[in-house]
């Protein structure tokens, strides 16, 4: 009997001991809580309120209890590279469109092999035989039908995490005219400042390459528009294609667009020059557009003209066209894109930068220096000057094939300025301080100014004899995963995306970030654009909501990661 009650005191003891131990890990014990390291660019590229928007995700996505989120920041160029080899594991991204069409926010980021620029190293063969149906067709039922079946798969693959659709901003002297927020091309040729010969703009932008075979980022993009000219451009105001280098804009009426849509031929202007005098006709052109496919930059945009725009790529022959694919007609004035499958869209394809002609002697293994005396073109504008990080200086190309192009919608000559200088600040404060100054130090700021100084110009502009514009624009912010399993830095559970897709709270950037001047965005696709409203469906909104932690939670506790216990964690223990 004493025996058995000695051991029964025993087992009591050991179970206190049991008890007193566990409650002391649940009180002093961390909660094992998934690490995210999420990356953002440090040097202006999307502006000055990056830091904010990176700690807004942040607070969002940790509030849920079950994630720690560790911010981490690049500069730009590096940023860009870690991007393309795979070493970022989730990233802040943006996208300007490169053409007018739905397929433009879908493919690029989607196309298995042709989305190394985003990051997400994502490809489904499903996914790319949607995509080939809908760039093959006009037809908008099966058009709508793909487009709604990608968006669909992107929600519910989470390789992207769409955040919200921007705004464009611009602030300059008043009384300047033709100062135009254009959905894809902001024109330093047309702005006119009455009694003057030259404009003087500031922005914290920066470029990565002014080689149209390289350019893809927003500014590099922009400079290319002055320096260089496409086959087709826009209006000034308007999307509205028009001739460039070309005569007139291809289409099925007028023949210059086959019946089965494969077929595009442009004939060139009489008498075209760059602005260094050198010839500038149709095998120039041919030669220009082999040269992109050829190179296919890592950092750059060929596979709009081989992938997207159906051209292909003969890696017999060095990576060029297929033989017969550009056909070059005898007058050499006048050439043929024959394309493998019909694209709707080609004539915008053309009017991109990336088909933007170069001349001959343009380097043909590599990059062509973004330097004054290495960047020639055939715009309005010749780039005189380049202090990297400091100053553009653009001048009158006098060479300049169509100076009346613009004419017929009131803008009688261009380049109407002779000089546009663009120099390069370090804030979105300092891009404000160069119109709050006396005397002004520019008389047109662009890209990119924050909310609360863009307040303050506003608050101002009366006083300061300047005008601030805001337009809708195109513009869109997403956050990326690195999903390719290859790559040590992926985020390949399934799981971590869509419990991290629960978390994030857009009102709350639109809110704290940006005071209320964006819009949630709930898919790749945007809405409120006349190409883009037929196909737009808020799937985000629809399968995750904002800032779900109930079903963020349930997520990561299936995967082990601090389940609730009371007013406690207690630790999910790896078996």
């Amino acid at each position: 009997m004493q025996k058995r009650m000695l051991w029964t005191l025993v087992a009591v003891i050991v179970a206190a001991v049991i008890v007193v131990g566990a409650a002391a890990v649940l009180l002093t014990a961390p909660p094992k809580k998934y690490q995210l390291e999420l990356w953002y660019n440090n040097d202006g590229h999307y502006g000055d309120t990056e830091d904010e928007l990176a700690t807004v995700l942040k607070t969002s996505i940790e509030a849920c209890g079950k994630v720690t989120v560790t911010l981490r920041a690049e500069a730009w160029a590096e940023y860009s590279q870690s991007r393309r080899n795979g070493e970022l594991s989730a990233m802040l991204m943006g996208w300007y469109p490169d053409y007018f069409d739905a397929d433009d926010y879908l493919s690029p980021f989607l196309l298995t092999g042709a989305n190394r620029w985003a990051g997400s190293f994502y490809g489904n063969a499903t996914v790319d035989q949607w995509i080939a149906d809908e760039q093959s067709t006009t037809n908008i039922a099966t058009r709508t039908d793909r487009f709604t079946k990608i968006q669909q798969k992107v929600g519910e693959d989470v390789p992207y995490l769409p955040l919200f659709s921007g705004y464009s901003e611009v602030a300059y002297v008043s009384g300047i005219q033709n100062v135009e927020l254009h959905p894809i091309s902001f024109k330093w040729f047309i702005m006119d400042k009455p009694g003057a010969t030259e404009i003087t703009g500031s922005t914290i932008d920066k470029i990565e390459s002014l080689d149209p075979a390289v350019a893809y980022d927003y500014f590099s993009i922009e400079l290319v528009n002055q320096i260089f000219d496409t086959l087709l451009v826009y209006e000034p105001v308007n999307v509205t294609l028009m001739g460039g280098l070309a005569e007139q804009v291809p289409t099925a009426a007028n023949g210059l667009i086959s019946p089965d849509g494969m077929n595009y031929t442009y004939r060139l202007k009489p008498g075209l020059t760059f602005s260094d005098g050198t010839a500038l006709n149709a095998t120039v052109v041919k030669r220009s557009i082999d040269r992109v496919i050829r190179l296919d930059d890592p950092a750059g945009p060929a596979f709009l003209l081989y992938d997207t725009g159906k051209l292909g790529r003969d890696p017999d022959n060095g990576n060029n066209t297929p033989p017969g694919a550009i056909e070059v007609a005898p007058d050499d004035r006048t050439i043929t894109f024959h394309l493998s499958a019909p694209v709707p869209f080609f004539n915008d394809l053309i009017a991109f930068s990336v088909s933007a002609p170069v001349p001959w002697d343009y380097a043909q293994d590599g990059r062509q220096p973004s330097t004054a005396g290495s960047v020639i073109g055939s715009g309005p504008y010749r780039l005189t000057q380049h202090q990297p990080l400091q100053q553009f200086v653009l001048e009158n190309n006098t060479l300049y094939h169509s100076p009346n192009l613009y004419a017929s919608v009131g803008i009688p000559w261009i380049p109407v300025e002779d000089k546009v200088t663009i120099n390069v600040r370090a804030s979105s404060t300092a891009l404000k301080n160069d119109l709050t100054v006396s005397p002004k130090l520019a008389d047109v700021v662009y890209r990119t100014l924050n909310v609360e100084d863009l307040r303050d110009l506003e608050a101002q502009a009366s006083t300061l004899g300047i005008t601030v514009e805001i337009a809708t624009s195109p513009f869109i912010r997403y956050m990326v995963f690195n999903v390719d399993p290859a790559k040590a830095a992926a985020v390949t559970d399934l799981r971590v995306r869509k419990a991290i897709a629960y978390s994030v709270d857009r009102q709350a950037i639109d809110r704290d970030v940006f005071d209320g001047n964006v819009e949630p965005l709930y898919s790749l696709v945007p809405s409120g654009f006349p190409f883009t409203e037929p196909y737009y469906e808020p799937v985000f909104q629809t399968m995750y909501g904002d800032h779900n932690c109930a079903s963020a939670n349930a997520l990561w506790t299936e995967l082990g990661f601090a389940t609730s216990f009371g007013p406690q964690e207690l630790i999910a223990r790896d078996v």
